[in-house]
């Protein structure tokens, strides 16, 4: 059965990934915000410019050009040059990257429909399309697996020989898998689109990684220069993103492997140390009890033997023997005598010292049998 996460796991992953936008926002602010305020100085100042060299050319009329020009790139026209050299944004193959962009999910944005039928067809097409791919890339991505998957077992197969422990072997297999995927992957398709796009190397790696993590600004596009492309060109990029995606999904699926056996481990490593906890505070809750049943005893013993002591003392001076003393009972001995407390009440002897001794016969704590002394114990727990 699945386990579900708990509210306080989901609260902090929240937290933490707010802290990261908060991040990201700020590096961002403070990296595009001086390059956003400088251009939007520059093309005021050619504005400025343009109208001072044209005074034929009034400012509403050079907003108005503006407006056109602006609205042509949002439409995937670029108005630079003459119409007559430029290709068509929806041509066969560059419609069929602009499909392949919506059922992956990327959008770069470069082109998109401005007409309401072809709006709601792509509604339609990406509800349809978007399922259907996630089967095919799920299907690819098992089949790199697997195929990864056999290379690395060649590779701890030669590693075992070596001597090396399981846990560095399959690390160091980990790691090549990927180094050799992100240069099949990621670094020959920059060389690629930098040869031909005529991008630096930046650019042409910023490109690769937004496209295959499906971010897809739309700032760079291959296929989206003013140059000669050949028919087949986008079709193969787009068949380079189908791959590179699901390399990236089997990379995200054994991360997540890992993820769900270290986190089986970390579960059983906790069972086992809750499970040494409660043997050890049985073992130290047994010492204890014995601890205190060996006390007991030898408390016990010790009131037995001052019972007979006492039972010895009495017998020796001719006493009854006195009430054993028994575990957990106290004793505390209360002498009085009603017949003697009236004998010195009436001779007003309150100053009288009982002696140990008397008529020749020998008394413990003052106390005459003849007399009428009566010895009291009370027993209290």
């Amino acid at each position: 059965m699945a386990t579900v996460m708990k509210w306080k796991t989901v609260t902090a992953i929240f937290l933490l990934v707010v802290l990261y936008l908060v991040i990201g926002a700020a590096v961002f602010r403070s990296l595009e915000q001086p390059h956003e305020s400088a251009q939007r100085l520059a093309i005021l100042s050619q504005k400025l410019e343009f109208l001072s060299q044209h005074s034929c050319v009034n400012q509403s009329q050079l907003e108005e050009l503006v407006q056109q020009v602006v609205s042509a790139v949002r439409s995937g026209v670029n108005p630079a040059g003459t119409l007559t050299n430029h290709s068509s944004l929806w041509d066969l193959s560059s419609a069929f990257f602009f499909a392949g962009t919506v059922i992956t999910t990327i959008g770069f944005g470069n082109i998109s429909p401005h007409t309401e039928g072809g709006r709601i067809f792509c509604i339609i097409y990406a509800l349809l399309g978007i399922p259907l791919f996630g089967f095919l890339l799920a299907g690819v991505g098992d089949q790199l697996g697997t195929i990864f998957g056999k290379g690395i077992a060649k590779v701890e197969k030669t590693f075992v020989h070596w001597a090396i422990s399981q846990t560095k072997i399959r690390v160091i297999s980990t790691l090549l898998f990927v180094l050799f995927g992100c240069l099949l992957f990621v670094a020959l398709p920059a060389a690629i689109f930098k040869h031909i796009e005529g991008w630096s190397a930046l650019e042409s790696l910023y490109f690769v990684v937004i496209t295959l993590t499906t971010i897809g600004f739309g700032d760079f596009v291959a296929g989206g220069s003013d140059i000669e492309y050949l028919d087949y060109y986008k079709p193969l990029v787009w068949f380079w993103i189908l791959v590179g995606l699901a390399y990236f999904a089997a990379i995200l699926s054994m991360i997540g492997d890992w993820l769900r056996v270290i986190s089986r481990r970390t579960k059983e490593e906790v069972g086992e140390i809750r499970a040494h906890a409660a043997e050890w505070t049985a073992n130290v809750s047994a010492e204890f009890k014995e601890t205190r049943r060996r006390v007991s005893v030898e408390i016990y013993d010790k009131f037995q033997r001052a019972a007979s002591i006492k039972r010895k003392l009495s017998s020796e001076l001719g006493f009854s023997s006195a009430p054993e003393l028994t575990l957990p009972k106290r004793a505390m001995s209360i002498n009085f005598s009603d017949e003697w407390d009236r004998n010195e009440k009436e001779a007003g002897l309150h100053d009288l010292t009982t002696p140990l001794t008397r008529n020749g016969g020998s008394l413990m704590n003052g106390l005459d049998p003849g007399r009428g002394d009566v010895s009291v114990t009370e027993h209290f727990k």
